[in-house]
């Protein structure tokens, strides 16, 4: 049983042991002193495929316990050279489009020294689940937003089999999808908007009612939170992929996007990275996370502490180094490819939940792709963007104008 807890990756196990991981080891530390850093050393190395041939524009970076990151993308021949790395212990992540990660721990660095490393990439074998069961309308009524905006919707409820039998009892979320006035099941004009919300989908009628009335399908869902998010991101891929087939009520599925918020935007960029993100032709994210060894180097340094015990949460996601394939798969930044969907990213400058320069890396890394983008960062206003001091009113018109671009009405 010791051995299984301390090697497991059972969810309901791993967060225990990573926070009493972390809290003996600092410990220690603050008896003994922890890990030291000196001067700078360079790292050199090449990124190969299993059949020993390079792999160009692939993405390698060094992390050390706190979350601090070293960053270079390699180059035709699969080389590639990070500069400036303080002397010390590193994990060496490598990612590519259509390759699956690749891991070296304990990478000494020394001093005025050039480190050699190379990694290996294999192709990538964990594709979405193509089959699915259907999707259909189990309830109807009408929904109503007072504030921001005065609307009014169709709500249909929805009961969807696809990856993983996805319902109410099994996943305690509920899936609602909301048409203008008026429309009818066997409508398939409507664009599809996706939403991923930071809570339960019945709590941001607010939200997704005018955005239904404005000419859109709003798909409302709000992903369960937990360490293992892949449930959930199967759950959107195949509502995707429903309207793809045509199994959506009156959607018309040639037409997608998606839109995440706060920490449910984890989901979303990660959907971007599956196989549905074809389908997928504009993308709105507010204030979501995109890079979380950067979330996890500031909570480190103090500069940053977020409400809600989500500080716990990333301690409980282990040390950067010891999990870095962890953190690397769900920091969305590092996985950006040109072809993604346009993006629009809304951000507010006072945010105490997710920093303001998760978005503004995020942007940086598609403008660097040639993927378009949009990053409007507010001033005044809370993490949600509700606060008295910022227009919600002004925030919806911005997003309509986005997505009419996209996909039209």
């Amino acid at each position: 049983m010791s051995l299984w807890a301390l090697t497991t990756d059972d969810e309901r196990v791993w967060p225990v042991r990573n926070t009493l991981q972390y809290r003996a080891v600092t410990g220690w530390w603050g008896l003994m002193g922890g890990p030291r850093y000196g001067d700078e050393g360079v790292v050199i190395g090449t990124v190969r495929d299993a059949g020993r041939g390079p792999v160009g524009g692939a993405r390698v970076l060094l992390t050390r316990w706190d979350g601090m990151t070293y960053l270079a993308r390699t180059e035709l021949d699969g080389g590639f050279k990070i500069e400036h790395v303080p002397s010390g212990t590193y994990t060496a992540v490598a990612g590519a489009a259509g390759y699956a990660e690749g891991r070296k721990g304990s990478v000494q660095v020394a001093a005025s020294v050039g480190r050699r490393l190379e990694l290996a990439l294999r192709t990538r074998d964990d594709a979405m689940p193509t089959r699915y069961g259907g999707v259909s309308v189990v309830r109807r009524g009408t929904a109503f937003s007072e504030v921001p905006i005065q609307a009014r919707a169709v709500r249909w409820e929805l009961f969807y089999i696809g990856p993983t039998r996805f319902d109410r009892p099994a996943q305690g979320a509920k899936v609602f999808l909301y048409v203008p006035w008026g429309t009818d099941e066997q409508s398939h004009a409507l664009p599809l908007l996706v939403t991923a919300y930071p809570g339960p989908a019945e709590e941001w009628e607010s939200a997704s009612v005018p955005l239904a009335a404005a000419g859109y399908a709003v798909v409302a869902y709000g992903p369960p939170y937990g360490f293992d998010p892949e449930r959930a991101v199967f759950a959107l891929a195949g509502l995707v992929r429903q309207a793809q087939e045509g199994r959506m009520p009156g959607v018309d599925g040639t037409r997608v996007a998606v839109l995440g918020g706060s920490y449910s935007g984890v989901h979303v960029l990660r959907l971007m990275q599956q196989d549905v993100h074809p389908a997928i032709k504009a993308a709105v994210l507010m204030g979501a996370p995109s890079d979380l060894f950067d979330m996890r180097r500031r909570l480190e340094e103090r500069t940053f502490v977020p409400p809600f015990g989500l500080d716990q949460a990333l301690i409980a996601l282990g040390f950067p180094d010891r999990e870095a394939l962890r953190y690397w798969k769900y920091s969305g930044a590092y996985h950006v490819r040109a072809g993604m969907p346009p993006t629009l990213l809304i951000h507010s400058r006072q945010d105490d939940v997710v920093p303001y320069q998760q978005s503004e890396l995020l942007a940086r890394m598609l403008t660097e792709e040639g993927v378009p983008n949009e990053l409007h960062l507010l001033d005044g206003g809370s993490h949600y963007l509700l606060s008295q001091e910022v227009d919600a009113r002004a925030i919806h018109d911005l997003t309509l104008h986005f997505l009419r671009e996209r996909l039209g009405v």
